[in-house]
Parts: structure tokens; C-alpha cells; sequence
């Protein structure tokens, strides 16, 4: 009875009819408990005293805090994870040495003038008092200025409230007015979206200045500038012959007349330079926004808002101390969305889960780039190996996420680890924050259309991230990157299906280990004793396995099953060859309802 899939009521020696009850807290359905450990991966603060390279376990924020420092990448992730699911998880982090030859990202935004009607303001100081709030990915202060506080005043009144952060998610700078938000390390990742709110919308007759755009010379031909905010995009039309002014007069009255998450202003007298400004409740990142000319033979237009961060990882030597544990992650948080270093993680984790390792492990990345940018980089098509030709990747879209797109990846890595449903359909799962670890909606003028959003599912077996009815993000399709074939293996697409054939891998494996380790194979007449078995009588087991599999609602029809389970010795005769289906359960995507008028 040792391999039977039920578990027996023990009784005294009963015998008047009834029902008897009782509980087993000691025991399970019979099945063995699925890998709860996930990995964030990301940069730590020098100084700290996290080793780089080396995975480590993070049991608290102020563990995390130790270890990576308050201020770091890792540090933020894990409090996004923790927030996502507080407990049933056990977390891991990968501290990463951000690149030295690298630099940092670096944002502005200086308070100056409000400009009307598309022309810069003179202003010095607030007309009136009012309140200014700057946040960075949902983290940021609020703070107030009185009526006649010159600009520098209220830009060293948000720099001091800035440095009282603990967890400031950038290191911020002042040179009288114009601040600076630098990302807390070296190298080129997200970090999330700057948002800059009045509270009276610009009536105070202050506003933040993000950048520039600058037209050189006359347009040699008849082309088109193309303005971007990161999410829509808008097109200037340039006539041969249009001075550098009336180029810049065109894109100020081309952005002021869409709903793009940046203003625009100029000098009463064109001079050719646009000025950039934030848009109340409109997050934004700031390099996102750019301008593209085509055509136009000479006439240019040079884009000024902030410095990029330059430089990625190296993983060789983390990869290598990650081959060398025993245990598994059976999710990864990624940070970076650059093909080189994707194609190393690819590369480990389908290495790790062929059957000489056997680590089922599958990685989440997120990009909150634009609808079109996704497709031009096409990730799961670009990178080597593919993404698309595995189950074990998947991509998120996040269009014009406030949030940072490791904080999001961190968090469906918490949840996925936690969960105990092996099968359970991840389509629609919802994103949780708070204010320690915000996780603020995308706003309505910057979400993917519904076309979009079928799109990078069909096309790009990318999962969008939206906004549902609760106002929370939201991932609504539990996909990965794979590309099916057919019909045949639709189901390989879903995240659910990879866990689960993950889960029957590792389960089958010890469960017949624990029948049948030791014994002997006997070909030819059935076992007198327990020291031997035959082929049916493992095949016999693997059946017991699959009910047991079926009554946990993992295996689709173990009865269906039972004929096509093979066991027989067919390359050498000290080892026995077993082929079972493994038949899982379908996500229901989709009720397809036709109402039949009467």
C-alpha cells in the first residue's frame, strides 16, 4: 500500500454505521511540494556587503538593505516582490558589479516659467503658492512654495525633501533651478518614469522644463519630422525651403495639439530651439521622447533630454556559481532586455533543464517601451539562442509604465514561486504596490489598444500588461515566448503549461526513484520478492502516478492515459525506457458566447 494514491482513515475497532472524519495535518494529496524559490537579479551598492556574483537568500527589506544597500536596484525589487506576496516564497538575489567603464542615467527638470499659448513665460518667481510634487517610478516627494519663491527657492526646497528619502530611487543634483536625477548605477537599464505635478496645473505660473529640441538650417527637400513621448507619436510635415523657425514653430503647435505627455514652448521670436515640459499626472520617461527627421536634406533637429545609461553586465561568472548549486529557481527576475545578455540566460537555463540537470526553471523580463519599439526589437526573434523556439521565457509589455520594468518582473516572479497550483492559468493577474513600493496605473492616454495588445500576443508571443477594472495592472495573457506549430502544441504557449510539465518532470522522477531505486529488472517470469520488478509492473506504477496527477487536477484524463504508457528495455538491459503522455490542462482563454436573437 505504500504507493497508493489515497490516504486511509485510521479507526478504533468500530462498528455502528455513520460517517467518520478526520484531518491529516502531517500529509498531502500525495504529491511533492513544488519549488518555491525565485531570483532577482540586479546591481547592489558598492560597499555593501553583498558578494557579486554569488547568489544569496534575503530574508527581510532590512536584510535586503544590508546586503545591497536601501538605495540599490536589488534592494527596490525586493520590495516590490514582497509586496506582490509577502510570504510562501523564498527569495533569492543576485548581486551584479555594475559595469565600470559604464555611466549612469541622468534626467532633468528644471522649474522655470509657465509658458501660454506656446511661448515661454518671463517669470522669475511663483505667482501664487502652490505645491509641486516629483516622482520618480511612484517614489518622490510632495512639498510647498509660497507666493514670490523664485524657481532656485522651490528646486532646493524638493532637493532637501529629495535627501530625507531613505530609498531615494535616484541620487539628485542642483545648479539654481535645474535638477538632476541620476539613476543609482552605472549602465543601461529602466528606471521608470519621472512625474511632475502642480497642484493648481500651472496657475501658480511655475512649470518643469524637460529638455530641448533644436532645428539647424533650412530643409533642403520636402520631408517630415516625426515627434515621439515614448507611446504615440505625431508628424510634422516640412516644406522645402522651411527655415530652422518655422520648423520649430511647426512641432510647438504639432505637440500642443495632440495628447502626448509633453508640452511645448518657444521664444515670442522663433530662434529654432523648442522647449520640453512635463505634463501634469503624465509620467514620462524623458529619453524616450525624440524626434526622427526623414527627407529633410540638410535641415536637423537635435534632441536634449537627459543621458542615457551606457554599459551591461557580465554574467559569465554568476552563471557559473548558479550551474554549481544544487537547488533551482523556478522563476528569474531580469533586468536588462539587451540580446547578448539574453542569449547567455537562454543559453543556461535550457542548458539546466535537460535531463542530466533537471532544473525547470523559466525567466521574466518586462519592457515598458512603446507598442512599435517591442515589435522593431522583437526580442523573443532576436536573440540566440531564440527565445521563441522555448517555453521558459517570458516577456512582458508594459507600455509607459511608471514603474521601473524590473520592479514589475519582480513581482510576477514572487507570485509565480508562491503559488500552489502548479497549473494555475496566469492570465490576469494583478500587479500589487503601496506606498513603500508603488505600483501606480498607466495612464489612460498612454495604454496599448485593444489591436495592439492582440497583436503582441499573436505576433510577438509578448504579454501585455494593462489596467483592469480595479484600476491595478494587470498581466492579461499567461504566455511565454514560444512560437507553436499548429493545433498541436497550442497549449506549450501558456506559462502554465511550462510549470506544470516542470512539476511532472521532478515529481514522476522521485516518485519512481522512491519505488524502485535498487532493484532488479526482471524481463522473464514475474518478481518472487521485492528485490526485483518487471516493465508492467512500472508501467502499473507510472498509472498510479498519473491518477494521482488527475485527482490533483494536473493530468488530463489519467484513464484516457493508460494504454499509451510504454515501459520496456530497449538500449541496454540495465536501463528500462518509459513513455507516458503528459496531457495537462488547457488555460480557458476564451468563452466564445453567440446570442441567438429570438
Amino acid at each position: 500500500m505504500a504507493d497508493t494514491p489515497f490516504n486511509l482513515l485510521k479507526l478504533p475497532a468500530v462498528f455502528e454505521p455513520s460517517v467518520y472524519a478526520s484531518v491529516v495535518y502531517d500529509s498531502d494529496p500525495g504529491i511533492a511540494a513544488p519549488n518555491n524559490r525565485y531570483l532577482l537579479t540586479g546591481y547592489f551598492t558598492a560597499g555593501y556587503q553583498a558578494v557579486s556574483d554569488v547568489p544569496v537568500r534575503v530574508l527581510s527589506q532590512a536584510d535586503a538593505d544590508v546586503l545591497f544597500g536601501p538605495k540599490s536596484m536589488l534592494s527596490h525589487a525586493y520590495a516590490a516582490a514582497k509586496k506582490q506576496i509577502a510570504v510562501g516564497a523564498e527569495v533569492w538575489a543576485l548581486p551584479l558589479t555594475a559595469p565600470s567603464s559604464g555611466s549612469a542615467q541622468v534626467i532633468n527638470v528644471e522649474i522655470v516659467a509657465e509658458p501660454a499659448l506656446g511661448v515661454l513665460g518671463a517669470g522669475t518667481a511663483a505667482l501664487s503658492a502652490d505645491t509641486v510634487s516629483l516622482r520618480l517610478r511612484g517614489r518622490g516627494v510632495t512639498v510647498g512654495f509660497k507666493q514670490s519663491d523664485d524657481f532656485a527657492t522651490i528646486a532646493t526646497a524638493i532637493e532637501t525633501a529629495w535627501n530625507k528619502l531613505s530609498d531615494a530611487p535616484a541620487t539628485i543634483g542642483r545648479s539654481t533651478a535645474a535638477l538632476t536625477l541620476t539613476a543609482p548605477h552605472k549602465g543601461d537599464f529602466d528606471n521608470g518614469a519621472v512625474e511632475v505635478t502642480f497642484g493648481s496645473a500651472g496657475l501658480s505660473g511655475v512649470a518643469a522644463k524637460m529638455g530641448t529640441m533644436t532645428v539647424a538650417n533650412a530643409a533642403g527637400a520636402t520631408g517630415t519630422c516625426v515627434i515621439s513621448d515614448g507611446s504615440k507619436s505625431v508628424t510634422v510635415s516640412v516644406t522645402n525651403g522651411d527655415a530652422a523657425t518655422a520648423t520649430g514653430t511647426a512641432i510647438v503647435t504639432k505637440i500642443n495639439s495632440t495628447s502626448l505627455k509633453i508640452r511645448a514652448a518657444q521664444p515670442s521670436s522663433p530662434t529654432g530651439t523648442v522647449t520640453l515640459f512635463y505634463v501634469n499626472g503624465r509620467p514620462v520617461r524623458p529619453l524616450q521622447v525624440s524626434s526622427t527627421e526623414t527627407g529633410l536634406s540638410g535641415q536637423t533637429v537635435t534632441d536634449a533630454v537627459g543621458t542615457a545609461g551606457v554599459g551591461v553586465p557580465t554574467l559569465t561568472t554568476a552563471l557559473a556559481n548558479i550551474a554549481a548549486m544544487d537547488d533551482s529557481f523556478k522563476a528569474w527576475s531580469l533586468f536588462f532586455r539587451s540580446t547578448t545578455e539574453l542569449g547567455s540566460i537562454a543559453s543556461h537555463i535550457v542548458a539546466q533543464a535537460a535531463p542530466q540537470v533537471g532544473k525547470g526553471q523559466v525567466a521574466i523580463f518586462a519592457q515598458a517601451v512603446s507598442y512599435a519599439a517591442m515589435a522593431s526589437a522583437n526580442l523573443p526573434a532576436s536573440t540566440s539562442p531564440r527565445l521563441d523556439a522555448y517555453m521558459r521565457f517570458v516577456t512582458l509589455l508594459a507600455q509607459c509604465s511608471p514603474n521601473a520594468e524590473w520592479e514589475l518582473s519582480a513581482r510576477y516572479c514572487a507570485a509565480v514561486a508562491a503559488e500552489t497550483y502548479v497549473s494555475r492559468s496566469w492570465n490576469g493577474l494583478e500587479l500589487i504596490g503601496d506606498d513603500i513600493a508603488p505600483c501606480p496605473a498607466i495612464h489612460p492616454a498612454d495604454r496599448l489598444s485593444l489591436d495592439e495588445r492582440n497583436a503582441a500576443i499573436g505576433t510577438y508571443h509578448t504579454a501585455p500588461v494593462v489596467v483592469n477594472s480595479a484600476g491595478r495592472l494587470a498581466v492579461s495573457w499567461g504566455g511565454n515566448t514560444y512560437a507553436p506549430r499548429g493545433a498541436k502544441d497550442g497549449k506549450l504557449v501558456k506559462l502554465s503549461t511550462t510549470l506544470t510539465l516542470d512539476y511532472f518532470s521532478y515529481d514522476l522522477t522521485r516518485y519512481l526513484a522512491s519505488l524502485f531505486a535498487g532493484k532488479k529488472i526482471k524481463i522473464s517470469g514475474q518478481p518472487r520478492t521485492s528485490n526485483a520488478v518487471t516493465p508492467n509492473g512500472v508501467k502499473a506504477a507510472v498509472y498510479r502516478w498519473c491518477v494521482r496527477m488527475d485527482e490533483a487536477d494536473l493530468f488530463d484524463g489519467a484513464e484516457k492515459a493508460r494504454d499509451a504508457i510504454m515501459a520496456a528495455v530497449v538500449l541496454s538491459p540495465t536501463r528500462l525506457d518509459i513513455n507516458v503522455p503528459w496531457t495537462t490542462l488547457a488555460d480557458l482563454d476564451i468563452l466564445a458566447v453567440s446570442g441567438l436573437a429570438g
